[in-house]
């Protein structure tokens, strides 16, 4: 009934406490020297480091989270403050920048491309047939 009433926190913090009573146990002559000992020894360490790392990639993802939150509210007060808009041109003697690409692309460099280059989706290829399309080549 009392265990009703506790947390998830409350429970682990229990857990925690019974595997060092039984740690203490097992370790009250010292270093067991029969292999289930050992392996019972081993097993409660195991459980206790799992337990530990868990707590620790809790804490990494709420920090984690309350980073991307806060990133989400400075995204959300720009786009808010601009009007969904590019927040640069403002217009009526305010800073105006002009994103359009000037002309010109006929100095870029003509591209040419390979068979499959531009294909979109998945290829199931063995490694041998991969190698096999480079030896070719």
């Amino acid at each position: 009934m009392a265990q009703d009433l506790m947390t998830d926190d409350d429970i682990l913090r229990f857990t925690q406490g019974q595997r060092r009573k039984l740690e203490a146990h097992l370790l009250q002559n010292g270093w067991p020297q029969d292999a289930e000992g050992q392996t019972q020894l081993m097993s409660l360490w195991n459980d206790m480091d799992r337990q530990a790392l868990g707590n620790k990639r809790i804490g990494v993802e709420q920090k984690q989270s309350e980073a991307d939150r806060m990133i989400a509210t400075v995204i959300a007060d720009v786009a808010k403050r601009f009007g969904s808009q590019v927040p640069f041109a403002q217009g009526e003697g305010g800073l105006v920048i002009d994103h359009n690409p000037p002309d010109g692309a006929e100095k870029l460099p003509r591209i040419s491309t390979v068979p499959g280059e531009m294909d979109i989706g998945i290829e199931t290829q063995n490694f041998n047939d991969f190698v096999k399309k480079f030896e070719e080549e």
